[in-house]
């Protein structure tokens, strides 16, 4: 079995930005998809290798000799609903795609806890929200080993290290610290998951007792 190598999708992010320094920190290699050549020096700094790649266009040269993948894009809330279809569902169909054709060993894509029942979700969300219900359900179908990550409320605050396990947006939900988003995504990888969605939100729950929790129950089919 090859050496883990990851490509990190979404990379300049500011979760996927989380997921190159615990990488990096974990010692384990990976290769940073890029939209702009300006931002390679941070990337460089920390190890990775450099692709550069448009997620509305074909992306497939980014997957040459990859184990793992982490799909870590997202729309920005200004960018509208064109945005929202082409980056929360096409590219990560399409990542769905070339990962299967390569035969990666595992994918781990971050989505949104809305996911779960987009068309319950507030009117500005919804479209978002259907958007990642469908990439979602499209991963799980493509028949490539996945783990699909649904947080809910984002923060930019510290990493606490702990997390609560939930399957429905509710309003004023504890948030979670996209530290604490990537931190779940390398222990992931790290653990191997697979066919694994898990909901959360800010909570009390340590992680590892965490993923050590959804390890001990029944894969979904």
């Amino acid at each position: 079995m090859k050496a883990m190598k990851v490509l990190l999708i979404g990379a300049h992010g500011r979760t996927g930005r989380h997921i190159a320094r615990q990488l990096q920190g974990e010692g384990i290699p990976f290769r940073a998809l890029l939209r702009k050549s300006a931002h390679k020096p941070e990337f460089v700094a920390l190890g990775a290798e450099i692709v550069l790649g448009d997620l509305t266009n074909d992306f497939s040269h980014a997957f040459d000799d990859v184990t793992h993948v982490i799909y870590a894009a997202g729309s920005a809330e200004s960018e509208g609903v064109n945005e929202e279809r082409l980056i929360d569902r096409d590219a990560v169909q399409r990542t769905a795609d070339y990962a299967k054709r390569r035969r990666v060993q595992q994918l781990v894509v971050i989505s949104a806890l809305s996911a779960y029942w987009p068309d319950a979700t507030p009117l500005a969300l919804r479209h978002y929200s259907r958007m990642k219900h469908e990439s979602d359900d499209y991963v799980q179908r493509r028949g490539v080993p996945y783990v699909i990550l649904r947080p809910g409320p984002l923060s930019d605050e510290p990493a606490r290290g702990t997390i609560a396990l939930a399957s429905e947006r509710v309003a004023n939900a504890p948030a979670v610290s996209r530290e604490d988003v990537a931190r779940l995504a390398v222990e992931s990888l790290k653990r191997g998951l697979k066919e694994r969605m898990i909901g959360f939100v800010g909570g009390d729950g340590g992680i590892e007792e965490v993923l050590t929790s959804v390890l001990s129950t029944e894969p979904i089919c």
